[in-house]
């Protein structure tokens, strides 16, 4: 029996910020304190649901209209119905041929027992026991705190007004 790679204990995490380290698609250590005082949007996504047109296209009209004031974060999933089975530099270049300009993780579970640490901190921050589909959105404010879940079928332009507010603050 190999050994099994241990899980980040987030037991005493407070904020999206202090979150331990977790892989971006080249395999290099993303360092989530550098999202200390911006306005984070993470999304799981997918590259061959119903849902990625409309949603990248969303994406990068947040980018397009927020700039550096806000920090999308991808975290490619293939938990639902097996719709992002590229690997990560494939999966990297689908988000960027869409125009998206965020982070893009590595290929994480978003539910069951090997959900990545930073799902399971920000389905604990929100009380959200299960991501339901592809493209579930989480948005954390500049203090680091989880301030909603969004469902896979709310569109993240939809979002606009929350997202100028929490910048405001």
């Amino acid at each position: 029996m190999g050994a099994r790679a241990s899980r980040p204990d987030i037991s005493d995490v407070d904020a999206f910020y202090d979150l331990p380290a977790a892989l971006d698609t080249k395999g290099d250590a993303y360092d989530f304190s550098q999202t200390k005082g911006k306005v984070v949007l993470v999304v799981n996504v997918a590259s061959l649901c119903g849902l990625t047109t409309v949603n990248y296209a969303d994406l990068k009209s947040l980018q397009d209209e927020f700039g550096d004031d806000l920090l999308i974060i991808a975290f490619p999933c293939n938990a639902f119905l097996f719709q992002e089975p590229f690997g990560a530099r494939k999966t990297c270049a689908f988000a960027r041929k869409r125009g998206f300009t965020g982070v893009v993780m590595a290929k994480v579970s978003v539910n069951g027992c090997s959900t990545s640490h930073v799902f399971k901190y920000l389905k604990r921050e929100t009380n959200t026991r299960r991501i339901g589909w592809n493209f579930g959105k989480f948005l954390i404010g500049k203090d680091g705190k989880v301030r909603g879940f969004y469902t896979p079928h709310t569109r993240p332009v939809t979002m606009k007004e929350q997202i100028t507010k929490l910048i405001a603050e």
